[in-house]
Parts: structure tokens; C-alpha cells; sequence
């Protein structure tokens, strides 16, 4: 990896406060802009994107977010390539979130009762409370202290391809690190919001928890599902290796980032072999797998597709 890729990694994990995203982008920008690019800042709403190209101009944009999320007790459990897969996880994500503030709730009402308060009448409001802390927790609670997968494995994708981008490809690319993916895709939907023609007809290809689990999977939009010609272009340029393997999600897939703010694009991230295919860790402390040889195969890959495609 190169130096900037390596800085981030090693000090700019946590991106979550203003601060904190402050010295992130201004890094980002002085860095990239030794390496001959004019990137930006663009404020939309409560979001700041970081722009490097010219979106207009670009032929594919690839986009990763940059903020990170609050850690949280449970690992966000994602199934995204089988239906029955993705619905149990989602139970899962809603046992864990219940269990949590089952706990909460039971802590709350042992405490009252300490202080000699009567509890009978505050039980269902005690619950809702106990519910609002544990969801609110998850959007704006503490930083996780890891962030290698989620999403600083994105991040680092979108710079290594930068950095190796041959000028003379330069102008086919806009390259934006999302802001607030976390909150709601608030940063990507602010965005596709603003640049309508950018929202229907810019091909966008999303990187998202890359470098945890040997299968790096590509899921299409609706628009792009049936599209052949992008497939065997996207398998060309993102090459399988020994103990790797590049796969474009051909049935059921619902990949929940970026992606899903515009029509046509690609939601890319890598998961692990079960008896589903699987995301974990990510969202607690265990974030901390950063396999090097997913962003190399990825960041390579965006510069050979960014040669071989044509509107």
C-alpha cells in the first residue's frame, strides 16, 4: 500500500465527530492533491462528501463513505445474497437489539427500586425508555475503536486506485467518500438528490466492508441486473486469484450501502463461506481483519475497468 493508504489505516480509523471527519478530509485533500488531483469538499445538508474528478465529465464514479460507526454489543450480522439468509439475520439484528434493551431495562428498573420508587407504574414507559437509549446508541453512541473492514477497507480502496490511476485515465473517473452512510445513506442520498442525471445515469460502483472474507461480491441494482456485457467487463477487470474469487450476484441480493441512492451501480464487499455466505464483526471491536490482497485485487481492478469501459 502506499503511504496515504498506510496513514489512514494507522491513524485515521475513527472518523466519527466533526473533528475528527475535519482532520480526515483535509488530510485526504492535501494528500491527493500532491498526487496531481484537485479534490474538494461539498457540503449538501448535514453531509460532507469529498469529490475528487469532475462527476460530469467521469465516465464511472466509485465511492466508498468515510464516517464511522458507534460500537456497538452485538456484531451487525449481514446475509445479503440469500433471502432466507438475509431475513434470519435481520431477526437476529432485532433479538440482539431487544436483548440489549431488555438488559438496559432491567438494570433501570433494579436501580429505582434501590432508591425506593415505585416501579408498577413506569414499567411499559421504562421499556420504551430503555428501547429509544439502546437505538439511539447505535446511531450516536460511542465510536467503534476499530473501523478495518467498516468502512476503512472502502476508503483505502478508493485512494490506492487513485494513487494508481494513469493520468491519462484520470478525467474518466470521479472518485467521492461518502459522508454519513452510517445515519441512513444521508451523504449518498443528498447527493443523488442534487444531481438528478447523476442519480439515473452515471454507472457508480460502491466499495463497502472490502477486505474481511474471501468472496468479493458485486451486487447489481435492478438496472444493472441483466446487464451481460457489464458482467463479463466487471469479471475482466476484477480478476480471481488463487484463494480469491470475484462474483457478480446474479439472483437474490440486497447489499445495504451507498449503492442503493442511485439506478445504475454496483454494491461491492466481501464476505465469508458458511452455510450462508456472511458478514460479521463489523460494529464492535472484533472490526480489526484487513486482508491487503482484497484491496489490491479491487483497487487494480478499478483502473483496469476504468480503461476497458465505454459509455
Amino acid at each position: 500500500m502506499n503511504e496515504v493508504s498506510q496513514q489512514i489505516l494507522k491513524h485515521y480509523q475513527i472518523r466519527k465527530t466533526k473533528k475528527q471527519k475535519l482532520d480526515f478530509r483535509h488530510f485526504i485533500i492535501s494528500e491527493l492533491s500532491k498526487k496531481g488531483y484537485d479534490p474538494k469538499e461539498e457540503k449538501i445538508k448535514s453531509s460532507t462528501n469529498i469529490m475528487i474528478g469532475d462527476m460530469d465529465k467521469a465516465d464511472i464514479i466509485y465511492t466508498a463513505h468515510y464516517d464511522t460507526c458507534a460500537m456497538l454489543p452485538f456484531p451487525n450480522m449481514i446475509i445479503p445474497n440469500s433471502f432466507i439468509g438475509f431475513i434470519l439475520s435481520q431477526f437476529f439484528i432485532v433479538f440482539a437489539l431487544f436483548f440489549t434493551t431488555s438488559l438496559l431495562y432491567g438494570l433501570l428498573y433494579f436501580l429505582l427500586l434501590l432508591v425506593n420508587i415505585d416501579v408498577k407504574d413506569l414499567s411499559y414507559s421504562l421499556f420504551y425508555i430503555s428501547l429509544l437509549l439502546v437505538t439511539c446508541w447505535a446511531y450516536f453512541g460511542k465510536a467503534n475503536t476499530h473501523t478495518a473492514n467498516d468502512n476503512t477497507s472502502g476508503v483505502i480502496t478508493i485512494i490506492e486506485a487513485a494513487c494508481n490511476m494513469p493520468e491519462e485515465f484520470r478525467d474518466r473517473v470521479c472518485f467521492i467518500l461518502f459522508d454519513n452512510e452510517e445515519k441512513g445513506l444521508l451523504g449518498s442520498k443528498a447527493l443523488a438528490k442534487k444531481y438528478k442525471n447523476i442519480k439515473q445515469n452515471k454507472l457508480v460502483i460502491n466499495f463497502d466492508c472490502v477486505s474481511d472474507g474471501d468472496y468479493l461480491y458485486f451486487f447489481p441494482t435492478k438496472t444493472m441486473k441483466k446487464d451481460e456485457n457489464m458482467k463479463k467487463l466487471l469479471q475482466d477487470s476484477f480478476l480471481t486469484q488463487k484463494n480469491k474469487h470475484v462474483v457478480v450476484n446474479k439472483n437474490f441480493g440486497f447489499y445495504p450501502s451507498d449503492n442503493l441512492s442511485f439506478k445504475k451501480a454496483y454494491g461491492v464487499c466481501s464476505l465469508k463461506k458458511g452455510f450462508f455466505y456472511y458478514m460479521n464483526r463489523i460494529h464492535t471491536p472484533r472490526d480489526t481483519m484487513f486482508d491487503k490482497e482484497n484491496i489490491e485485487i479491487l483497487s487494480n481492478g478499478i483502473c483496469r475497468l476504468t480503461e476497458y469501459y465505454k459509455k
